[in-house]
């Protein structure tokens, strides 16, 4: 009964507020607190509806703003990758040139017949110290041909397919190439160590041998061309226990850096 009450009161002022706004709106001349009232409320109401859609606006446009940074940030950033891998590309095409244009003037100075291969795999840590080039049978390639580079000996092949061989190379614990000292022509057999240098074994030790002394091929048992570089000389010492002189020799050739090779296919006797 009570709130039944209450409505009812509600009711009738509401009844009360709506008649006496009529009469307000009806004679503008006579507003009275009423009205007053109403039209502040309205105009509080109207300047925070007003400021409340501004606020929405101004963060929408800088949602806007900021997504279209975003994306444009993305943009930029992939343009920026795509260029990057383009001058990476162009740059390995230029060193890639550089070092054709060095082999193929090498291979041009060649008094016998090479072809030019690329290495496509490295094994310098296994068993066997060997690299896989992309010539084989059909390129003309055999076992036992030598492989070289403008630095020097690489190896000699000792594997073939029809697309691909393999190499030894030189350091490795079975590869064995009569060599010669350049200054005194001494000759010794030039035997791999495994660990990125060779050793010049059957040197007796009345022979003069010095340390930054050139190692070359000797030309012969029909291994390859006479005067190829094999390495220099490291270290010399005197074995008491041995009738030849320890002699150790550094590669000329970097075979962690090989990319491309020539293989000796034709005939070079008597060339050098």
């Amino acid at each position: 009964m009570k709130r039944k009450n209450t409505f009812l009161l509600l009711a009738l002022l509401l009844v009360f507020l709506f008649v006496l706004l009529s009469y307000q709106l009806k004679f503008p001349q006579s507003a009275g607190p009423l009205r007053k009232a109403v039209l502040e409320v309205t105009s509080v109401m109207d300047s925070s509806v007003d400021h409340t859609l501004d606020t929405i606006r101004g963060v929408w446009r800088r949602y806007l703003f900021l997504h279209g940074l975003v994306e444009e940030n993305k943009q930029l950033r992939e343009t920026n990758i795509r260029l990057v891998n383009k001058v990476m590309e162009y740059r390995e095409a230029h060193l890639e040139n550089i070092r054709l244009r060095q082999l193929l003037d090498f291979k041009e100075q060649q008094k016998y017949s090479t072809v030019s291969a690329r290495v496509i795999r490295r094994d310098l840590s296994g068993i066997m110290k060997t690299l896989m080039i992309d010539r084989g049978e059909n390129d003309g390639i055999r076992k036992g041909q030598m492989v070289i580079v403008d630095e020097g000996v690489v190896g000699r092949v000792i594997e073939t397919a029809w697309r691909a061989a393999r190499i030894l190379i030189v350091t490795d614990e079975n590869s064995n190439i009569d060599a010669l000292i350049q200054p005194t022509r001494t000759h010794g057999i030039l035997q791999g160590a495994g660990v990125g240098a060779c050793y010049l074994k059957r040197i007796v030790k009345t022979e003069k041998v010095n340390e930054g002394d050139i190692i070359l091929t000797s030309g012969l048992a029909g291994e390859g061309p006479k005067g190829l570089a094999l390495g220099v000389v490291r270290s010399v010492a005197h074995n008491q226990t041995s009738m030849f002189l320890d002699v150790e020799v550094a590669p000329f050739v970097d075979f962690r850096k090989l990319e491309e090779v020539l293989v000796i296919t034709g005939n070079w006797q008597g060339t050098l």
